[in-house]
């Protein structure tokens, strides 16, 4: 409000003649304001002053913004590597993907976030196969401090859906109203493509569709601080590369923050399940790359996967 940041005599002096607002004192010229208050010149400078100084955003610096990277933004994958390489995890009030081929492993990450952020609320929706609810189970026995006795899905929302209109629905309507009610810091869909990936050749629509979802889903993660997981899939690229590219074109891409390419790779890791067992067996490693993030790094780590979870590798 205009009248805590103006003088009172100024204030009076708008408010007589109407100006009442600071959107209205923004676009009323000098020379109007001085002709609808009688205001002199050096005065309506300073109310012009003062409005403008108080609707400026605050100015960080690229030192204030590494100093204020905090874990208290960011989600845990349940990985400390992989962690490490996003600065605490998955961003809240933000939209990260992963993509990959399947197999590769990027509902493993997803899984394993889901299960290791449990006491703070999830949400998974499946869009492609129903949620593997055995793999959730195997992955809890191995988080720190396991209990038994301890309800580790009481926490975590499940939802199912194929089409694209009930996605919309449901990140609309219902998860909004979850969100009201129940505490959640991570929301998984697995995955954005399928819903989308219909044979239909009218891309202006299909692209507009995907700026309304993704758009949605921003001011979900905003409002609630929250972090949203976009598991995404692959399509040919027939350029020079031989190289898979993310689904749903620049749409898309335009509106995520961080994007993760997980990838498995011909090479092989020698490991043992059981530390007391002598049965060693080869594992395929996989490979998790940033591929663009507003606030972190270029890097890749490796990992391989377990009956306990995702694991990194040197």
């Amino acid at each position: 409000m205009i009248e805590k940041i103006l003088p009172t005599r100024l204030y009076e002096l708008l408010d007589r003649n109407n100006i009442c607002t600071s959107k209205q004192i923004m676009l009323l010229s000098p020379w109007e304001i001085k002709k609808l208050t009688n205001i002199s010149e050096d005065d309506t400078k300073l109310i012009k002053n003062l409005v403008s100084q108080n609707l400026q955003p605050q100015l960080l610096t690229c030192g204030k913004l590494i100093t204020f990277k905090t874990l208290k933004d960011r989600v845990s994958t349940g990985c400390n590597r992989i962690d490490s390489i996003l600065n605490g995890g998955f961003r809240k009030g933000t939209i990260t993907e992963i993509y990959g081929e399947s197999g590769s492993g990027k509902t493993q990450i997803a899984l394993q976030s889901i299960v290791h952020n449990w006491a703070k609320g999830g949400v998974y929706i499946c869009t492609e196969d129903i949620f593997p609810v055995k793999r959730y189970e195997q992955i809890k026995k191995n988080i720190p401090s396991y209990n038994s006795s301890v309800d580790y899905g009481q926490n975590i929302f499940i939802e199912h859906i194929v089409e694209m209109d009930e996605l919309f629905s449901s990140v609309r309507v219902r998860l909004p109203k979850l969100l009201s009610q129940k505490k959640i810091t991570l929301v998984v869909i697995d995955s954005v493509a399928a819903p989308f990936r219909v044979d239909s050749t009218n891309y202006i629509q299909r692209a507009d569709q995907l700026k309304q979802f993704a758009n949605t889903l921003i001011n979900i993660a905003q409002k609630n601080n929250i972090a949203i997981l976009c598991i995404n899939q692959v399509t040919s690229n027939f350029g020079e590369s031989s190289e898979v590219i993310p689904s749903l074109g620049l749409a898309w891409s335009n509106m995520i923050c961080t994007r993760l390419w997980m990838k498995k790779t011909s090479s092989t890791y020698c490991f043992s399940e059981n530390k007391g067992n002598n049965e060693v067996r080869n594992v395929n490693i996989r490979e998790l790359s940033v591929e663009f993030s507003p606030d972190v790094t270029n890097s890749v780590v490796k990992l391989i996967i377990t009956s306990s979870g995702i694991h990194a590798v040197q």
